[in-house]
């Protein structure tokens, strides 16, 4: 899986949260301690391993570590873990240890943003609004700071109400929307299909309910037959092709 952009590093003077190593590594001289670049640089590699995925831009920026910290020189690879899990949010704690004899373990305060394009209202939007592809755009957003979630596909959002007013630029999160059913299991419906050149209505019944945007089965009123079709009003339906 490719990244999108290269690591960005910003060094800033945060706290170590807990620190535990030997005897040994306090009185190690120079030679023998563990560049402080090292311990850094995989604390961010493994945030970006973690959190990479498709269509986002990851940046990720390791704390600074006290000029007086001294670390015995790890003969291992070092090895690092999320000690709380992945969570979405734009600090994460990184645990980097040194697994010889009479090691360390280190935690380490890592901050990134994670870039990516999710749905924002195109306009002020009042409460009850039955949305529509019209009335939000595409942007480039940090979700990593989105702790409510938010809309990536905008089917997602398409055809469902607005529980609450929403200002323009404002991000869509799934909190704020209410399905709303254009069409309702039993109920009667009108089926579009598209023949060639013509245009043909059939009536039908649900076979479930449906949002505009939703495809749901409809059982055609004349043959008896059920068939795949897509939402389009309230009571319309178009067959799929």
């Amino acid at each position: 899986m490719s990244r999108l952009t290269p690591t960005v590093r910003k060094r800033h003077y945060w706290p170590i949260l807990l620190l535990v190593w030997s005897l040994a590594a306090v009185s190690a001289t120079e030679e023998q301690t563990q560049p402080h670049e090292s311990i850094l640089a995989a604390a961010e590699q493994h945030v970006l391993n973690d959190f990479d995925e498709e269509n986002q831009e990851i940046k990720v920026a390791a704390g600074r570590l006290d000029s007086r910290l001294r670390l015995a020189a790890c003969d291992q690879e070092l090895d690092t873990f999320m000690p709380h899990g992945r969570k979405n949010t734009s600090r994460v704690t990184v645990g980097v240890r040194c697994n010889d004899t009479g090691g360390w373990t280190l935690y380490v305060p890592v901050s990134l943003s994670l870039m990516k394009e999710i749905a924002v209202a195109n306009r002020e939007l009042p409460r009850g609004t039955i949305l529509t592809s019209t009335d939000f755009k595409i942007e480039k957003r940090d979700v990593a700071r989105l702790h409510r979630g938010y809309i990536e596909h905008p089917q997602q959002a398409i055809g469902k109400k607005l529980k609450r007013r929403l200002r323009a630029d404002a991000v869509l999160t799934p909190g704020q929307l209410i399905i709303q059913h254009a069409v309702k299991k039993g109920s009667q419906v009108v089926i579009v299909a598209q023949i060639g050149g013509l245009q043909v209505r059939m009536n039908g019944k649900a076979l479930s309910n449906g949002a505009v945007g939703e495809r749901i089965k409809v059982e055609n009123n004349s043959s008896n037959r059920q068939i795949e079709v897509t939402v389009i009003d309230s009571g319309v339906v178009k067959a799929t092709t």
